[in-house]
């Protein structure tokens, strides 16, 4: 309600452009500004409202509610579980946590004394922007390496080989007893902090650039506008509130009841958004953000949720093809503007000259905005959606490991490791509270029921042709063996969790 009313003053009908003009725009991040996404800080009061009502209120409807099933659950907290090498395998590889699989640079094969002509096919798996982090007294965190080898190409089958762990790089291998075990909680502390803090915001932060710029340049009344802005529902908000409210779950103050974190924001946590973001020079496992500009430049990892994840990409392809292709010489004149706003905050959003090129060139400039258009709608529903899905349902709250209370292996051998200490039932309290409140799905708007304003019967048509898409590729997955990481009634329409 609030949003459809956006622009209007009275009885004054609604004007050309969303807020009158006067709308959101990016600027760089007070927090890191040279190493993280730009971010947008001026709210729309209406779209304030509009998050409040419909995630704020349920927030605090599962902080009274769910705080108690929380409590229950720790009170029978004893240990931690046992760690098997092959579930760690399979935890790395078969789902969300297989995005980490990065070849291996250089270094790595000294490190663990391997011969690159040796035929095998190995990755690693990269956790050292957490040495950044200067955990609560009493907690520890520690770098990992691990180094898994991959028993064919299109195998399911991993193996972990090694772990390098520590300052010191100290590597572990299975026979090594009671150290290998406890390394093992240190690999899964980083994939949960690598999860949140590095691989995952790059689907949030970066498109609220676009969002805003889509809100305060371009007419309510244009194809681009349309197609968009069912997808831009609750994104700012929500990532303002996460970056910058002091309620947030990445907080400040230790005695949050719903924070399950080692360390506060400021004391090292940020180093992942930086990696992420930045990258990390000569290192594999983080090349930095770009806006992919082809299938190959997706990012998706050799897994069964990689294969999951592009069989979504095509129905948003042909949508945006559709649309783009219906778009006249006046609305591309205003893409080409857009995506110039665009590029002054991310580099690497293509450029789309249209007014004073040939026709082969405005050829060439409305299938680049269409595949830029498909990564941006795909990512902020099929891949957002499925990374929560994925990291709610699949990894259990004990193996995420936020929080451990035993210094990391520091020689191969070790004392046995006691798992009652490894955390604590606080630590796991504050887990299974942040899962339920922030990490696990909570859907308001569904990609099946999205409705887009356009105002061609042509174009309507498109529409239905595209969920009906959706529904085939959700269908045809078992036959073609890729498992269904989520249902496509479960994906959300936007960034709302």
């Amino acid at each position: 309600m609030f949003l459809q009313n956006a622009g209007r003053i009275g009885n004054v009908p609604k004007k050309k452009f969303l807020y009158s003009r006067k709308g959101p725009w990016p600027q760089p991040s007070p927090t890191e500004p040279l190493g993280t996404a730009p971010e947008v800080l001026h709210l729309p009061w209406q779209e304030v409202l509009d998050f409040q009502l419909h995630i704020g209120l349920r927030y605090m409807r599962d902080l009274f509610v769910c705080g108690p099933a929380a409590l229950v659950k720790a009170l029978g907290f004893r240990e931690l579980p046992e760690i098997p090498d092959d579930a760690l395998a399979s935890a790395l590889t078969r789902g969300l946590y297989s995005r980490f699989l990065a070849p291996l640079d250089p270094p790595d094969h000294a490190k663990f004394g391997l011969d690159p002509s040796d035929g095998a096919l190995r990755y690693k798996i990269d956790f050292t922007p957490i040495a950044r982090v200067d955990p609560y007294e009493g907690m520890y965190v520690a770098p990992t390496i691990t180094l898994l080898r991959r028993e064919g190409p299109t195998s399911p089958t991993f193996v972990v080989e090694a772990v390098a762990i520590g300052e010191t790089e100290l590597v572990l291998r299975p026979g090594d007893g009671a150290s290998w075990e406890l390394a093992k909680y240190f690999v899964l502390q980083g994939c949960s902090y690598g999860t949140l803090f590095t691989e995952h915001p790059n689907v949030h932060f970066p498109y609220d650039t676009i969002n805003a710029i889509t809100k305060g340049s371009i007419p309510t009344d244009h194809l681009l506008f349309q197609l968009l802005h069912p997808h831009l529902r609750f994104s700012l908000v929500l990532d303002n509130a996460v970056l910058q409210s002091p309620a947030s779950v990445i907080s400040e103050f230790r005695h949050t009841i719903y924070d399950p974190f080692t360390a506060r924001a400021s004391d090292g946590l940020m180093s992942f958004f930086i990696a992420g973001y930045k990258g990390i020079r000569d290192n594999a496992a983080y090349p930095g953000y770009r806006y992919a500009d082809s299938i190959a430049s997706l990012g998706l990892p050799p897994t069964d949720y990689g294969r999951f994840l592009e069989s979504y990409f095509g129905p948003f392809h042909w949508l945006t093809q559709q649309v783009v292709g219906a778009m006249d010489d006046d609305e591309m004149s205003y893409c080409e503007e857009w995506a110039r706003w665009i590029r002054v905050w991310i580099e690497s959003f293509p450029e789309l000259p249209y007014r004073h090129v040939d026709a082969a060139g405005k050829q060439r400039t409305r299938e680049k905005l269409a595949f830029a258009l498909a990564v941006m709608l795909w990512d902020v529903t099929v891949v957002h959606s499925t990374d929560h899905h994925d990291f709610a349902t699949d990894i259990p709250v004990e193996w995420k490991c936020f929080r451990l209370r035993v210094p990391p292996p520091v020689a191969r051998a070790g004392s046995a490791v006691d798992r009652g200490k490894l955390s604590r039932r606080i630590d796991l309290f504050k887990s299974h509270l942040a899962h339920r409140m922030f990490f696990a799905p909570t859907t308001v708007t569904k990609l099946i029921d999205t409705e887009y304003d356009f105002g061609t019967d042509a174009l309507r048509a498109v529409h239905n042709e595209f969920i009906e898409r959706l529904r085939r590729v959700d269908a045809d997955l078992p036959s073609r063996g890729i498992k269904r990481f989520i249902p496509l009634g479960e994906i959300a329409a936007s960034i709302q969790y």
